[in-house]
């Protein structure tokens, strides 16, 4: 099929550094003057700048719920962008609704992942939604591909050899409405992701006061994190920017002067707009793994293990990072 004549619909019903994964292959499909429609779930809508795809619509559905009102919106949804005569659909998730969505939109080529003998039913499940599969391990993969590089396998027939861009001036303008001025102030982002990843509240207290030595930084959080948040205030004295809505969240990254954060949104924002980051994963058997798959992709970056000390290590790689 010519590429002049594609039109493409991306699923991707995951969180916000998930959804983040596809800016390289949104940059590829831009250049190629292609129309693509983004579905994203409920979680991930508005991390990308308005002007990123043709259309952003939101999955007003559950990922894996396969009661009867469930299958009907799925199907509601798919009648609808059957109608938008995609001639590509790829499903870059792994959540059953995003097979089953492809499957009613019935696209000519509906590609996804397949995990072959890691998840046999999955994959034979699978495949009756689509025309072509790419193998993705069940597991974390031991060859260590970066999450991007993963996602833009999907799109191969579009894009052909070309690899992802890591350059951050061409991915900046599909996250961010606007560049802010960078400013002097380093950002921390207070989650309470840093708790679910097993690094204790303690550790990041002593991250935040080590940093506030050297002038106070910026602490960023979600509203709906404000428990977590108020622990870090009151502990600090610092005060803590709150954002209800992702644009001014992204805007507030875009304009730190560099950020230190879990992995999580706030590193994949940064990771792919250049502001500088270091990036805390967990101690854990599978760190390599994880570091591979989910570093920051187009930033200058330091990647700290999130072991005994490691506050003292990340304020030193903040220092080494914004004087490089």
């Amino acid at each position: 099929m010519p590429s002049v004549s594609a039109s493409v619909l991306i699923i991707r019903l995951d969180a916000i550094g998930d959804a983040l994964a596809l800016t390289p292959l949104l940059a590829a499909l831009r250049r190629r003057a292609l129309p693509v429609d983004l579905v994203l779930s409920r979680e991930n809508a508005g991390i990308f700048a308005s002007g990123a795809v043709r259309r952003s619509i939101v999955a007003e559905f559950e990922l894996r719920s396969s009661t009867r009102s469930n299958l009907a919106a799925i199907a509601s949804l798919g009648r609808e962008l059957r109608g938008h005569d995609y001639t590509h659909v790829l499903v870059a998730t792994e959540d059953p609704a995003g097979y089953r969505l492809a499957g009613a939109v019935g696209a000519p080529a509906r590609v996804g992942f397949a995990n072959g003998w890691g998840k046999p039913f999955k994959t034979l499940w699978t495949r009756r939604f689509l025309t072509g599969t790419i193998y993705r391990s069940a597991g974390l993969d031991s060859r260590a591909p970066h999450e991007c590089a993963v996602l833009f396998d999907l799109a191969r027939p579009l894009v052909g050899d070309e690899p992802p861009t890591r350059d951050a001036a061409q991915l900046r303008p599909l996250i961010l409405e606007c560049t802010s001025q960078r400013r002097e102030r380093v950002a921390v982002q207070i989650t309470d992701k840093w708790e679910r990843l097993g690094i204790a509240l303690a550790d990041v207290i002593e991250l935040v006061r080590r940093l506030a030595a050297g002038g106070a930084p910026a602490l960023l959080s979600a509203r709906r994190e404000a428990a977590y948040a108020r622990q870090i205030a009151g502990a600090t004295g610092l005060a803590v920017t709150y954002f209800d809505d992702v644009e001014p969240w992204k805007a507030a990254i875009g304009a730190a002067r560099a950020i230190v954060t879990p992995d999580s949104g706030a590193l994949h924002v940064a990771g792919m707009i250049g502001t500088p980051v270091v990036a805390v994963f967990p101690a854990r058997r599978d760190f390599a793994l994880q570091v591979a798959r989910w570093t920051p992709w187009a930033a200058p970056h330091r990647i700290v293990r999130g072991d005994s000390g490691w506050p003292v290590t990340a304020s030193d790689a903040l220092v080494q990072l914004v004087s490089s």
